[in-house]
């Protein structure tokens, strides 16, 4: 059976204004392991020094010797985004997916999570007098140019985090330049973006906001838009967590070596598998999709010793995302998941 969790009337509002990369990964483990029973959380940070982040289902680059970026998986799937210095991160922690709408967590489909958790983001920006619009898929805009990214992950305890990044003193043409420096071999793949592409508050407003400045209007947008209160909270800073295994979780072994990608809807999708007896041996799914992680785990493992056969390969998708809780985003019909696979079972 489902769980079924009120709907938290009042969430934490934790707001941490200079962290490293590891803490902020630590605070959203300790928040996702709270959140299943009852308890959530809006918390509102900034990273030190220049940092680039990996969706969870990037393949793990190797930066250069002296790299001054950090490279940093977060929970969330998604495109590649810059982060650290000029930049203000949220993460929006909750039971479950439907938290703040219902107590079934499927009162949301996952299409419609993004939807609406980002409304407090756009009111903070209203409030702000930044006339910021969401167009869909995973970014904010203001006049077509992206102000803030977005993604969201489902735990298997149902635990939700919704996460945004917004451009303060700086702006996402900032990408290209961190992924030529800290993935020179371009594992990573990522589309350009100029300043003409992109914007920021700094640009809309004349100035930049620090941490503090964004959490005091975010706060006001959650309350006016989804009508919750909050309770300042002081998280304890706390990096106890391997994020050098973390990061490295994906990365790419010389014996997957049947590869095909294709081009989505948030950048691109790529299988690379390891075939042995007419049968998939090993299967990864890589790239700038938002999934709930135990969906893509379980098909992972159910295409170990899938007969390498087309038909074969659909059914298992299938199987797997015919699970209501189940979802894949950012990558089109279903079935270019399994085409995909197809596609590298001919390599």
């Amino acid at each position: 059976m489902r769980p079924r969790v009120a709907v938290p009337p009042t969430l934490d509002l934790i707001v941490q204004p200079a962290l490293s990369p590891r803490e902020s990964l630590a605070a959203d483990r300790r928040l996702l392991d709270e959140a299943p029973a009852g308890r959530g959380a809006l918390r509102v940070y900034a990273l030190a020094g220049e940092v680039l982040s990996l969706g969870r289902y990037h393949l793990t680059p190797e930066p250069p010797a002296g790299c001054a970026v950090t490279l940093w998986r977060r929970h969330s799937g998604g495109r590649a985004m810059p982060w650290g210095e000029g930049f203000v991160g949220l993460s929006l922690v909750l039971p479950h997916r439907a938290a703040l709408v219902a107590s079934d967590p499927l009162a949301l489909a996952p299409e419609q999570v993004m939807n609406r958790y980002v409304r407090g983001i756009l009111e903070a920006c209203d409030l702000s007098g930044v006339p910021a619009l969401y167009p869909g898929r995973d970014v904010i805009t203001v006049q077509r140019r992206i102000l803030a990214l977005v993604s969201f992950e489902v735990e298997a305890s149902g635990a939700l985090v919704f996460e945004a990044v917004i451009a303060s003193g700086r702006d996402f043409s900032a990408l290209p330049g961190l992924l030529d420096r800290a993935d020179p071999g371009g594992v990573v793949k990522a589309g350009m973006l100029t300043g003409e592409d992109t914007t920021s508050l700094a640009r809309q407003l004349g100035r930049a906001l620090d941490a503090a400045e964004v959490a005091d209007r975010l706060r006001r947008g959650y309350e006016r838009r989804l009508g919750v209160s909050f309770r300042e909270r002081t998280l304890a800073l706390d990096a106890d967590l391997d994020a050098a295994g973390w990061l490295a979780q994906r990365r790419l072994h010389p014996h997957l070596d049947r590869h095909a990608s294709v081009a989505t809807q948030l950048g691109v999708l790529e299988a690379h598998l390891a075939l042995a007896g007419g049968r998939i041996e090993e299967a990864m799914l890589a790239g700038d999709f938002i999934a709930n992680s135990p969906a893509i785990e379980r098909l992972e493992r159910a295409l170990r010793g899938c007969p390498a056969e087309p038909a074969a390969v659909e059914a298992m998708v299938a199987g797997v995302f015919a699970e209501p809780e189940n979802f894949i985003l950012g990558v089109g019909p279903l079935r270019t998941v399994s085409e995909t696979i197809a596609r590298a079972l001919a390599t």
